[in-house]
């Protein structure tokens, strides 16, 4: 509002005729240019003096009894005055004195003053006088304006009433409203009434329509006598609210048809038109103070509260449950697999996704409940209001299914789910901290169990998630502490020869000993340490069978297990062909395994990558084939050497599960498409007989031996007739 402050002051600075203002305490506090030209005095000088020190002595008693008057209530008018000028001798002024209210406090003096030295007072200065009383009247609209300029309001709704309140003082009226145009008409935002009553309805301001419509102020002010069918009003002023050039509405003031006459001001206008100008400036500065708060506090894309009001809102809602001794429900929730969508449709896919599913989910959490987005793919809600733990249960599997169902972006139909973590006050926390990293765990928990699923939290499960963050750090420093070793399972041919061995990876931790495979590599590959440590295995297994081959033994086949993670960088193919090129390993000696489920999740890009695979000699291997069930015509468009079929099937023909059937079928068939045959998980004589009649050419398992080391490779090398032997038996 300080362009309207600016307004203020120029009013006063440029005004013609001397103008002061004093303080309760005698001194001038405000002097105009008029006064320091007249007066010959400085501002500094001015700030120093009291009015009453200007004034002649003869005169100073009659000043001090016009204060008095003023004090007792009397009523402002003009006096012939003379007071000594700095350098110019003494001048005459016609003067006007009066008292204003100063925001409560004791008043302060006014003053305005007509320079009429040595003459004496002509029609012209008659007029120029009945000016000065006018410009008394003016000064005291300023005052007021300048009060509601500087004063801060809690509220639109605070400030709408005051200015009301105060037009209604200024123009010396019983009635005010302030409206809001909209679709539907005008809105009553405020209202106010002398009287003490509150007008509203349609016809709260007859003229509301035309200023809005017409964008100027418009008047009429007449005698109770005159007849005017257009105006239903003694007297009306008002003038539109524009925000940023548009109507946001009006402001209007009026006395009803028996109200005595109040003329219209010279400058009524001009005061009002200021009154619209500072409203319009609180309006646009408090839609900036929301829009600022709004942006703080929500999430940009989805407009979903953000974190920071999550913790405000669910900390509300612990103190309401504290009170109230009721339960709270707090769900974090992870889309699967989001990242996927996002790499390979692109960031405004998948924003737009996000889009869909924040919508979805805000329509389940439903009213008096908070849904959150945390960042990324990740949302947290706030449940509240249920009965018991199996109600907030059902409500967070209707959120399950919320997200399963399909979404539709552009050209594309996408499916996702999500991984949910539910946490209760008060028995899972007490605070928001608590509940959240509870929350968060459980969901992790779900995530690992397969996704697509919740979980609610235990401490068993904060106790293994614990478990799984240590041994991801310990992991990180396997590498760099030479913990990690590579071991070796023998793989026979049906004569009973070492045909290969399949690189197998230990943990050798220096406290907690020997760490199983099943428990660390999950782990290597959900926080992408499998790239190093798989390239590390791979450039070991590669060196060694060069180094047996150097010292004499003869060339063997090499089988390495591949990841997922590893299969999908770009630059896996030359990863291998460095490693080979490294080492000097002939790439007919290495084997690659890639599991079914790893094959199939995109068979398109699966057989491109392992035919630049094969082109460099490397053979290609099917892993655990069997426990996904695929078509076995799939395997018609894959360029792979082995199927090595999942020890499941020899484990479940033994028990009795009668699918020796199967098993044989398939590798008949898988031999029909010139692929070689492995039998995995050969743990006694019984397996190895049923694998040799369906038809193996390899077999594979704790028979033959565990994971040997390096010397008992060598060993076993050397000793090669002991397999056969082994195999015959």
């Amino acid at each position: 509002m300080s362009g309207h402050r600016d307004e203020l002051t120029s009013l006063f600075e440029s005004a013609p005729d001397l103008m002061f203002t004093e303080s309760p305490t005698g001194r001038m506090t405000r002097v105009n240019l008029a006064f320091e030209r007249i007066t010959g005095y400085s501002r500094a000088q001015a700030v120093e003096k009291s009015f009453l020190d200007l004034v002649v002595p003869e005169q100073k008693q009659q000043v001090e009894q016009i204060l008095q008057d003023l004090k007792d209530g009397a009523l402002p008018r003009a006096y012939a005055l003379t007071i000594n000028t700095e350098s110019s001798g003494r001048v005459v002024l016609q003067v006007l004195l009066q008292l204003v209210a100063a925001n409560g406090s004791l008043p302060l003096i006014q003053g305005f003053a007509h320079d009429v030295t040595d003459r004496r007072l002509t029609s012209t200065e008659i007029q120029l006088l009945e000016k000065t009383t006018e410009l008394a009247r003016f000064s005291r609209y300023l005052q007021f304006l300048h009060r509601l300029s500087t004063t801060n309001y809690g509220s639109l709704q605070e400030l709408f009433g005051d200015y009301l309140g105060t037009g209604c003082e200024i123009f010396d009226v019983s009635r005010g409203v302030l409206t809001q145009w909209n679709e539907d008409g005008f809105t009553v935002r405020a209202a106010h009434d002398v009287a003490g009553g509150h007008p509203d309805g349609n016809g709260v301001d007859f003229f509301s329509a035309r200023v809005a419509k017409t964008k100027k102020t418009f008047t009429c002010a007449r005698t109770l006598e005159e007849q005017d069918t257009e105006c239903p009003y003694a007297f009306y002023i008002g003038t539109p609210i524009l925000v940023n050039d548009q109507v946001y509405g009006t402001i209007g003031f009026w006395a009803g048809q028996d109200a005595p006459l109040t003329p219209l001001h010279p400058q009524a206008k001009e005061v009002i038109e200021l009154m619209a100008k500072s409203i319009a400036i609180a309006i646009n500065q408090r839609s900036l103070t929301d829009q600022l708060a709004h942006q703080a506090t929500h999430d940009a894309l989805t407009g979903l509260p953000n974190r920071l009001l999550l913790k405000e809102r669910l900390d509300a809602a612990l103190q309401q449950a504290e009170v109230g001794s009721s339960q709270v429900a707090v769900v974090f929730i992870d889309l699967d697999r989001f990242k996927q969508i996002n790499d390979t449709l692109g960031h405004s896919i998948g924003d737009r996704l996000l889009q869909q599913i924040a919508e979805r989910l805000n329509d389940e959490v439903g009213r008096g409940d908070t849904l959150a987005r945390m960042g990324g793919d990740e949302f947290t809600a706030i449940l509240t209001g249920f009965e018991n733990a199996e109600s907030a249960v059902q409500q967070v599997r209707d959120l399950l299914v919320a997200v399963r169902k399909p979404c539709r972006v552009e050209a594309y139909e996408l499916f996702i789910t999500a991984s949910m973590g539910v946490s209760f006050y008060p028995q899972d926390g007490r605070d928001a901290a608590l509940l959240l990293r509870n929350a968060d765990s459980a969901m992790y928990t779900a995530k690992n169990s397969g996704k697509n699923d919740f979980r609610c939290f235990s401490a068993e499960g904060i106790a293994a998630a614990l478990e799984k963050l240590e041994l991801e750090n310990l992991l990180r420093r396997a590498l760099e502490n030479k913990e990690l070793h590579i071991y070796h399972q023998p793989q026979v041919d049906r004569g009973g020869n070492l045909a290969g061995l399949e690189v197998l990876l230990a943990w050798d931790h220096p406290k907690l000993g020997r760490i199983s495979p099943s428990r660390f590599i999950p782990i290597a590959e959900e926080s992408g340490m499998i790239l190093p440590i798989g390239s590390w295995v791979l450039n070991q297994a590669c060196q060694q069978a060069a180094d047996w081959q150097k010292a004499g033994y003869a060339p063997i086949q090499i089988a390495v297990n591949v990841s997922a993670l590893q299969f999908g960088q770009a630059n896996f193919v030359a990863t291998v062909a460095v490693a080979l090129a490294a080492t000097g390993l002939d790439a007919k000696y290495l084997e690659l395994e890639l599991t079914e489920s790893l094959v199939m999740r995109d068979v398109e890009q699966s057989s491109r990558r392992m035919s630049e695979l094969r082109s460099l000699g490397v053979r290609i291997a099917i892993d655990d084939f069997g426990t996904g069930y695929s078509s076995l015509s799939y395997l018609r468009r894959l360029p792979a050497d082995t199927l090595k079929i999942d020890q499941s099937f020899l484990h479940e023909i033994e028990v009795g599960y009668g699918r020796s059937q199967l098993f044989e079928t398939i590798v008949t068939l898988a031999h029909n498409m010139g692929l070689r045959v492995t039998a995995e998980g050969v743990e006694n004589a019984e397996q190895l007989e049923l694998a040799r009649q369906a038809g193996c050419d390899l077999v594979q398992g704790h028979l033959f031996g565990g994971p040997l080391s390096v010397s008992a490779v060598e060993s076993m090398m050397a000793r090669a007739s002991e397999l056969v032997d082994r195999i015959d038996r």
